[in-house]
This record gives C-alpha cells, sequence and structure tokens, in this order.
C-alpha cells in the first residue's frame, strides 16, 4: 500500500473505506479478481468479486 492507493480511496465513491484500499491494492496490483464474503460493499467493482465458495465450484 502506498499514498496513491490512500488518495484513491479517500476519493473514492466506495462507502466502506477498509474495503476501498483493498480494491485500489488489487486493481494497482493487476488482481483479476476479489474474493469476500461482502459482496455488497464491492458494487462499484470494476473487477470479479465473489465469495470463496464462488470461486472454489467456479474452477
Amino acid at each position: 500500500m502506498d499514498d496513491k492507493i490512500i488518495d484513491l480511496s479517500l476519493n473514492s465513491d466506495f462507502n466502506d473505506f477498509e474495503d476501498t484500499i483493498q480494491y485500489y491494492t488489487a486493481i494497482e496490483n493487476k488482481f483479476e479478481i476479489i474474493i469476500t464474503r461482502n459482496l455488497r460493499d464491492f458494487k462499484l467493482s470494476k473487477i470479479p468479486v465473489m465469495t470463496a465458495n464462488d470461486y472454489l465450484t467456479m474452477k
């Protein structure tokens, strides 16, 4: 995490700051997916978001 991720997080439309940090960390590191139990806080995500169970059944 760096200043860029904090700045992006502070200026985003996401509701939860910690989730926003996770989201922008994923974006900056070119992750293909976010795995979380908290899907509702990632509605604005531009990359796929799913639960661990959904991910495991997908493979």
